[in-house]
């Protein structure tokens, strides 16, 4: 057998063996899916927004409860432009935080970490920490300390939407015929 051909055939078999990485999304819903997947879900509730990256946002009805490797849920997300999913953002206590970083880390693999201080109303220096993941269709940002010493955020991004929705917009303005 020629050295080239066994070099192919050990090359695809490396590929096959390979795990596919893994899509962004939560439970199921990866970003740029369609906003049927959860808008047909009688647990969220959606509504019309004008935001940066959306068109349509849906949340976890009140009444409804969500975990994230096992952590309970303060609140979720889910932000579409055009029915396409371009960000999900899950809010939790501080206190699940790291459990569900292990859980991310062992999903998408060893992320890049930022540390910096921030302080509270008194003054105290607390160090927050911010992991991200970075996949061609988006990323995750898990920061520790999301407005508050006490809650969290995970955040799945489609990076390129803002870009997208700006300049869609942008058309509109110029030619609201292109609106019709």
């Amino acid at each position: 057998m020629k050295p080239t051909l066994l070099f192919g055939i050990l090359l695809s078999l490396v590929a096959v063996a390979a795990p596919a990485a893994e899509r962004l999304g939560f439970k199921g819903v990866e970003l740029g899916s369609s906003l049927a997947q959860i808008a047909s879900n009688p647990k969220f509730a959606c509504h019309v927004v004008t935001t940066p990256i959306a068109d349509k946002v849906c949340s976890l009805r009140a009444q409804e409860k969500e975990t994230i490797a096992g952590a309970p849920i303060d609140s979720i997300f889910y932000f579409y432009d055009q029915s396409g999913l371009t960000g999900i953002v899950v809010n939790l206590p501080e206190a699940h935080f790291q459990p569900v970083i292990n859980a991310l880390s062992d999903k998408y693999g060893t992320p890049a970490l930022k540390t910096e201080a921030v302080k509270n109303l008194k003054g105290v220096a607390h160090e927050n920490r911010t992991y991200r993941w970075q996949r061609p269709e988006g990323s995750v940002l898990a920061e520790r300390y999301a407005g508050r010493l006490d809650k969290s955020s995970i955040r799945f991004a489609d990076d390129t939407a803002a870009q997208r929705v700006q300049q869609r917009r942008a058309l509109l303005a110029k030619d609201p015929r292109k609106d019709l």
